[in-house]
């Protein structure tokens, strides 16, 4: 794979402050229920600042608040101030974005709802109704969704080219987080499963659900050890063992319990992870050693990790730029 093609692979799995996820149904129905609004439909609010032409009120602030807890009048001013600059700097981008000549086609709109179902593991009428759930319609949840694929396309085109990542990066990086990278591909973990097969009502789905937390509780306070809560509990594979699974490779596990093993460190616990037709719980016990070889086939890995960082750094430094050319007021 050359470095273009390195690049374009590690676009895909950019993230960042400004980028939502798309295939979160939730994150795109907050970002429709909330948010800065345009100038006119807020006279009668009190403004708290203006970038541009569009305006925040001191109600668009406190809704962004609410979502913050308060401990104290120093943290509350202090937390009031992020909140205010990262409205601001959402906004600023948006402007920027509209003046892009940058355009999402249906095609690409399509792919993206598409994605949004395969990671949900829902159908298209379920999407529908969790978005009428939401008092939205379909249609401004479809334009929400082309906002954010347009979104990436202009950071992938404007930020993207200034982020630069030599091979010497890619090898202090790997050094440097060796303990990711070692859950990468392979993983000696337990599972506890919790079937679901056969569950009619609701109330069996609580009640699996409330077992499961539980058992993480117990597991994560040691009043009992994960290999005995496996014997009583599990009934998947190996559970009289305490469901030790050994070495796994990480691909042959479903994606969202490989997933949630990559975020563990050596001896923690997962959250029950709703996986297929069963529940789901997992300990991670140790990972492999890594060698020379692995730093190759671990490459574009490590770029797309370094790519993503880089990303917001050089994002933010953009936007201080552009800030500095915007009218910018806070009152």
């Amino acid at each position: 794979m050359n470095r273009r093609d390195k690049a374009k692979s590690a676009k895909t799995h950019m993230t960042g402050r400004l980028i939502p996820m798309v295939a979160c149904i939730a994150c795109v129905l907050v970002f429709l229920a909330s948010g800065p609004r345009a100038y006119s439909e807020k006279s009668i609010n009190r403004v708290v600042a203006i970038i541009n032409d569009e305006i925040i009120t001191e109600r668009d602030l406190n809704k962004a608040m609410a979502k913050h807890p308060r401990r104290s009048r120093h943290n509350d001013q202090m937390v009031r101030r992020q909140i205010l600059n990262r409205l601001i700097d959402e906004i600023l981008f948006n402007q920027l974005m509209a003046k892009a000549d940058i355009e999402v086609t249906d095609d690409e709109l399509a792919r993206a709802i598409a994605n949004i179902l395969h990671q949900n593991r829902i159908t298209l009428a379920k999407l529908k109704k969790e978005v009428a759930s939401k008092g939205l319609t379909y249609e401004q949840y479809k334009q929400e969704v082309r906002r954010q694929v347009k979104q990436v396309k202009f950071i992938n085109q404007i930020i993207g080219p200034q982020v630069k990542i030599t091979d010497q990066d890619l090898r202090d990086y790997y050094q440097r987080h060796q303990e990711r990278f070692r859950g990468a591909h392979q993983a000696h973990i337990a599972m506890i499963s919790l079937p679901l097969a056969g569950l009619t009502t609701q109330a069996d789905f609580e009640r699996v659900r409330n077992q499961a937390l539980d058992i993480v509780a117990q597991a994560r306070r040691h009043k009992k050890s994960f290999a005995k809560l496996a014997k009583k509990h599990s009934k998947g594979p190996n559970a009289e063992g305490g469901g030790d699974l050994g070495m796994v490779n990480l691909k042959n596990l479903p994606p969202v319990v490989g997933d949630a093993v990559r975020q563990l460190g050596i001896g923690e616990i997962s959250n029950p992870i709703l996986a297929e037709d069963s529940v789901v719980i997992v300990k991670l016990i140790s990972l492999p050693e890594l060698s020379a070889k692995d730093f190759e086939k671990l490459r574009d890995q490590i770029y797309a990790a370094i790519y993503d960082e880089r990303i917001e750094e050089t994002l933010d430094g953009y936007l201080k730029r552009e800030r500095q050319k915007a009218f910018i007021e806070i009152r």
